[in-house]
């Protein structure tokens, strides 16, 4: 079995380990649905590495509502996730003391035995659960499992109970406003259009729900089931291109052994931060700003020899991608558009698909105007984790 399939059996695993857990998140959802619908307001901390980039940050969220700061009522959710107990942070250890000093409810995106001995585990009202932060595969000085397990389960725990505590509001007639990517037709417009504003005070923000729009109740489960429905497909899909995945793998392996650059843009909130890369770690590649356009995700230092893995975001400006490959870069692409035929057999390009929806969010809701809970975090690290697979392995790590 090839690295990259190795590592997708263990994602199987990871999210039929989920799906059997969706009944307890869909609990957790409904207890954090059940004091917003009550007047309580939604933040995600800054605790950990990445969520509330993720959740703040994100189309098909509460993207706009929600804020990163401290809520204070006990009829607040603070919803985060747990950082690697591994490397403690002082910055993350306050906010998280912060918390516990204070009213609001805490949901904690990670296990019970993550969260550090300064907090009581008493103070959070539930913890979502899953990988360790030492299962995976491969290591290098400083990173231990290079390929980790959790980075893939926190993501997918964290959005499963978003969707199930956004079903859970529609089954008592209230549906949260959820922002729609802008990367698609009429979105700024809309999304503009629920900003509260007045000259008044500032800032101006949405309400977190409608005022009059009913949408019919979604059944509990409906959006964990839907939300790993389309994780699997996405896990699928790509372990029928493991030979893209070896490809691409070995183009990077050929530039670190070349002492040339492996260089990685995925254009998501939460990368590289969801890695947590400490200081002076001896990481194989490097990680680029979140940059969707070609032409300004790739830095003009790069050249001849260079390898550049773009996860991409939106459709595929062609002389862009022919910018780059002439400048004797390898470019490695995806995008949920597909390849524009053009570029397929190119020299120096590779494309492997990855078919999350355009626009992100991948649940239906009927009756409503958009999806919910976005797909490209999880794909790409499907994708991401899959080929730093192969490439550990021909540079022999362990």
């Amino acid at each position: 079995m090839s690295p990259a399939l190795r590592y997708l059996e263990l994602a199987r695993r990871t999210l039929e380990a989920v799906r059997r857990d969706a009944p307890y998140l869909a609990g957790m959802g409904a207890q954090m649905a059940e004091l917003l619908l009550d007047g309580g307001a939604i933040s995600a901390p800054r605790a950990g590495a990445f969520w509330s980039s993720e959740f703040c940050g994100r189309a098909g969220s509460l993207m706009g509502v929600s804020s990163p700061g401290d809520a204070a009522s006990a009829k607040d959710v603070a919803f985060f996730d747990l950082p690697d107990p591994r490397r403690p942070n002082p910055a993350r250890s306050e906010v998280l003391k912060g918390l516990a000093r204070g009213l609001v409810r805490l949901f904690a995106i990670g296990r019970r035995e993550d969260l550090e001995a300064s907090v009581p585990a008493s103070r959070v009202s539930a913890f979502t659960g899953g990988a360790g932060p030492d299962e995976g595969l491969f290591g290098v000085q400083g990173v231990r499992p290079l390929v980790a397990l959790r980075h893939l389960d926190q993501l997918v725990r964290g959005w499963v109970t978003a969707g199930e505590m956004i079903a859970a509001c529609t089954r008592a007639g209230r549906m949260p406003v959820i922002w729609m990517s802008v990367w698609l037709e009429g979105a700024l417009v809309r999304n503009a259009h629920f900003i509260r504003h007045d000259n008044l005070r500032e800032p101006w923000s949405p309400p977190l729900f409608h005022d009059r729009v009913y949408v019919p109740p979604l059944a509990e489960g409906y959006a964990a089931e839907a939300f790993l429905d389309a994780a699997e497909g996405i896990a699928a899909a790509l372990e029928r291109q493991a030979e893209a995945l070896a490809a691409c793998g070995e183009w990077m392996a050929e530039a670190v052994r070349s002492h040339r650059r492996a260089f990685v843009v995925a254009v998501g909130h939460s990368y590289p931060a969801i890695l947590d890369i400490p200081q002076g770690a001896r990481y194989p590649v490097e990680w680029g700003a979140s940059v969707s356009d070609l032409s300004k995700a790739v830095p003009r230092s790069l050249g001849e020899g260079d390898v550049v893995l773009h996860l991409g975001y939106g459709p595929v400006d062609v002389r862009d991608a022919d910018g780059v490959i002439r400048r004797g870069i390898r470019l490695v692409h995806t995008s949920p558009y597909g390849c524009p035929p053009e570029l397929r057999g190119r020299k120096g390009f590779l494309w492997f698909d990855l078919p999350w929806r355009p626009g992100d969010a991948s649940v239906d809701v009927p009756g409503y105007s958009v999806r919910i809970l976005p797909m490209s975090s999880t794909a790409h690290t499907l994708a991401y984790q899959a080929v730093l697979c192969e490439l550990a392995e021909r540079l022999g790590l362990q």
